[in-house]
């Protein structure tokens, strides 16, 4: 909300993650929507990562997509 951009949050089994659709593109890791909109993987909980690296586990790991 802070800086408009939209988020979403990915639910891994066991593991929640969250996603930025940025205005830009940034290099990383990414969860395309059917609708074509890029969210850059944004991990709160991956200690230590930068934006944009989803952790190694769940590289491959189809995420249910929860928008608020």
């Amino acid at each position: 909300d802070l800086l408009g951009l939209d988020a979403i949050l990915l639910d891994y089994p066991n593991h929640i993650a969250s996603a930025v659709r940025f205005t830009e593109e940034i290099p990383g890791d990414y969860v395309v929507l059917d609708d074509g909109a890029k969210y850059l993987i944004c991990d709160p909980t991956y200690i230590g990562a930068s934006i944009g690296l989803a952790m190694s586990q769940f590289k491959n790991v189809a995420a249910k997509v929860l928008k608020y």
